[in-house]
């Protein structure tokens, strides 16, 4: 090492002593710098949720994840939407790269990271509603009895109604009782994921009628007393009307076993040489064939999915 070379690194030397002299000497923090960023995306997280949440779609969107994800909490939305869509751009860039249709790439992404995953969210959401309005009357009983014991209190009332219930009516409850003890914005917003999880008019009549007691005071013993009425009847007509249970669609199940299935046929009998892998994976048509095929796999067992309970008239 020459003379120049060593005069050059005392330089920088001398120089990063003297920057981290004035970092210190100014009172820098770099914990404190790290936690007032984190701060700063915590702040601009929440009002992206608040913007976005002006949307009807949006709104939609956020009340699907309430109903079918446990530990999803309004925090959540803007981290979720934000992660999803960088997903579905890289997975965009890396399908037209991959196949250079930029038609199919977005289609196919669209499919993937949006109308796939989105399907899936909304069967979770449509089981626990199931299950939900299978004991609306159990619980809104149990509530009205424990807003009468609790002197007109709807919070003590909503948390006896949580410790009485289990699955996912324990969990929509146990829900709406942390967001009342919020501001009005807060009561209301959870007040509407509440009536979306349940579903019909009598779902968001209960909800309106959990708000006005929390919110405002209102006495609602002889609404909740009319409403656990109607319900009940409206059950008996259902019951009496029930038709018989379909079976289930099985064929709807067969297309993604069936796909590996022939892809070792392909590779055995069909493609010479053992080539199909190559032509299943290192050729566009190949390519494409394959993803079409495992999406329209999906689409069936879905559709098997959504007709197998037997429907109410």
């Amino acid at each position: 090492m020459n003379l120049e070379s060593i005069f050059n690194l005392s330089l920088y030397f001398i120089g990063l002593v003297i920057v981290i002299w004035i970092w210190f000497s100014l009172g820098l923090n770099v914990s404190k710098m790290r936690e007032r960023f984190r701060l700063n995306r915590q702040v601009k997280l929440e009002n992206y949720t608040t913007q976005w949440l002006n949307y009807k779609w949006m709104k939609q969107y956020h009340f699907l994840l309430v109903s079918s994800i446990k530990k999803y909490e309004l925090e959540h939305f803007s981290k979720v939407v934000t992660v999803q869509f960088i997903v579905f751009f890289s997975t965009l860039i890396i399908l037209y790269i991959s196949l250079s249709d930029i038609v199919f790439a977005l289609f196919f992404a669209s499919v993937c990271i949006y109308v796939g995953p989105i399907s899936f969210l909304y069967l979770i959401h449509k089981n626990r509603q199931s299950h939900l309005q299978n004991e609306l009357v159990e619980s809104s009983v149990i509530l009205l009895q424990e807003y009468e014991k609790n002197h007109k209190h709807m919070l003590f009332a909503l948390k006896e109604v949580v410790d009485h219930l289990d699955g996912p009516s324990k969990i929509a409850y146990a829900k709406l009782l942390s967001r009342m003890h919020g501001d009005y914005t807060v009561k209301k917003m959870a007040a509407e994921a509440f009536a979306f999880q349940i579903g019909h008019f009598r779902g968001k009549n209960l909800s309106v009628l959990i708000f006005r007691a929390c919110a405002e005071g209102v006495n609602i013993t002889t609404l909740l007393e009319d409403l656990i009425t109607d319900i009940t009847e409206f059950n008996k007509r259902v019951r009496e009307a029930e038709t018989e249970s379909r079976e289930t669609a099985l064929i709807g199940y067969a297309p993604l076993p069936l796909l590996v299935i022939l892809f070792f046929v392909n590779d055995r009998w069909l493609i010479p040489g053992g080539n199909a892998a190559y032509y299943q994976f290192q050729t566009e048509d190949g390519l494409k064939s394959f993803l079409i095929s495992v999406m329209f796999g999906f689409v069936g067992l879905v559709l098997a999915l959504v007709v197998k309970k037997p429907k109410k008239m």
